[in-house]
């Protein structure tokens, strides 16, 4: 594994550590959405987001623009969020580093489950990851950073 992949690989552990949430409800739910939405629109951007949690979605909008295929990506990323415990991103870049395949090494189908950027842990204080977080629509380093940035600033704006 070289040194660039390393480095990226502990920024996003680090990322994983840093975008967690005091308190998360229906109604913070909402106003998340309605920011990453927002973020989508400064960039010019067309994406599908969604906010599970329990496995119940409380969250979803697809904006102009984007596919219903986009449902079925956000449903893949999810399962390996949900699988390994961190970002799909972070799951896809540590397995390609490491020759690894979700079929071949974990028996993880391709119809339920996909290296693809875009779905983080919903994590919140005191009780560890209780959703996810995800884009589609972008290449995987894109919807990946939507999702972060969005989470860092909503965040911020919280206090």
């Amino acid at each position: 594994m070289n040194s660039t992949i390393r480095e990226k690989l502990k920024e996003m552990q680090q990322e994983e550590q840093d975008l967690v949430f005091q308190t998360f409800d229906a109604e913070m739910a909402l106003k998340l959405g309605l920011h990453l939405v927002n973020e989508a629109k400064l960039r010019s951007k067309a994406v599908t987001l969604d906010i599970t949690v329990k496995g119940h979605r409380i969250f979803l909008h697809a904006m102009e623009g984007t596919h219903p295929d986009n449902e079925d990506w956000i449903r893949r990323k999810n399962n390996v969020v949900n699988h390994f415990s961190s970002s799909s991103w972070h799951t896809a870049l540590r397995l390609r580093s490491e020759e690894q395949t979700l079929e071949h090494d974990f028996d993880l189908p391709s119809s339920d489950y996909v290296l693809a950027g875009g779905a983080f842990p919903l994590m919140v204080e005191g009780k560890g990851q209780v959703g996810t977080i995800t884009v589609s629509g972008l290449p995987d380093e894109e919807d990946h950073e939507l999702v972060t940035s969005g989470i860092r600033s909503f965040l911020l704006q919280q206090g």
